[in-house]
């Protein structure tokens, strides 16, 4: 169950990935257009300028914001199987009976090889 839940995170991560690398490669492109146009609005050259610079704070603080959001929504992702793991109980391993052996191997549900059950130490 703890790897499927993994497995699932993984492929949320993957996906959302993709969508964070789309928005970042739109905003990157329209930022850069917005930039390189901003004698459209107007003909003074200081305010060209301005609008200009202006643009490409907001274009590189947007990239860093998508940037931040997708660490922490990568994090929170991968933070619920990390959760949900603590909160299941941990598969417990199968016991392994050996069964009985004739003369030649085991005795009586000890494990092949060893005729006698080992020897318990005792402190006085």
């Amino acid at each position: 169950m703890r790897r499927l839940l993994w497995i699932l995170a993984w492929i949320g991560v993957v996906l959302w990935s993709l969508f964070a690398w789309g928005a970042y490669g739109l905003l990157d492109i329209f930022g850069d257009v917005a930039v390189r146009n901003a004698d459209i609005v107007s003909d003074h050259p200081e305010t060209v300028e301005w609008l200009s610079w202006s643009l490409a704070v907001l274009r590189s603080l947007g990239l860093g914001a998508i940037v931040f959001v997708w660490g922490a929504v990568s994090l929170l992702i991968l933070a619920v199987p990390a959760v949900i793991g603590f909160v299941l109980p941990r598969a417990r391993p199968e016991e392994r009976v050996f069964p009985s052996q004739g003369p030649r191997g085991g005795a009586g549900g000890y494990p092949p090889g060893s005729a006698v059950p080992p020897r318990r130490i005792e402190r006085h």
